[in-house]
């Protein structure tokens, strides 16, 4: 059985090689963008960088994560999160490539909507499903406990 924590482990090395290889990819198109900087394609690793690594480094270390198990609910959640992380990494990539191609895009504000929708969906979808997962292990204590908190006796 897969437990949120060894899941947020794997997820936490995947966002820390996704910042670098964005940070790395913004340098490489910068240096080649013959002296023209945009600042949305030079912080585009902060994406991964802040929404996704440093929360999942939190929650695997956290002790309750141990606990849960990474099921439908929990995954459902987390993967919409995941996207809305992923589309505002590309639509700010995608802005730093029109800013330096020296032109302006309306639409670019789809990816800002988009991903902020999807972030915001994927907080609240795992932690319901978080929420649903913690009162069942919590039942399942109490049950097995007995009912006012003693254990059975044999």
């Amino acid at each position: 059985m897969y437990t949120c924590d060894k899941v947020f482990k794997k997820h936490c090395i995947i966002f820390l090689a996704v910042s670098v290889f964005v940070a790395i990819f913004g340098i490489v198109y910068e240096w080649f963008g013959h002296g023209i900087l945009s600042m949305s394609m030079i912080l585009a690793f902060l994406y991964p960088f802040l929404l996704g690594f440093i929360p999942t480094l939190a929650l695997s270390f956290s002790e309750m994560m141990a606990t849960i198990p990474y099921e439908k609910g929990i995954r459902f959640g987390c993967n919409l999160f995941y996207s809305g992380i992923a589309t505002l990494t590309v639509g700010s990539i995608a802005m730093g490539v029109v800013e330096i191609y020296g032109t302006t895009n309306r639409f670019m504000i789809v990816y800002t909507v988009t991903g902020s929708v999807l972030l915001c969906i994927g907080m609240c979808a795992a932690g319901i499903a978080f929420v649903k997962k913690a009162k069942e292990n919590e039942d399942t204590d109490a049950d097995e406990d007995g009912e006012e908190g003693i254990p059975f006796e044999s």
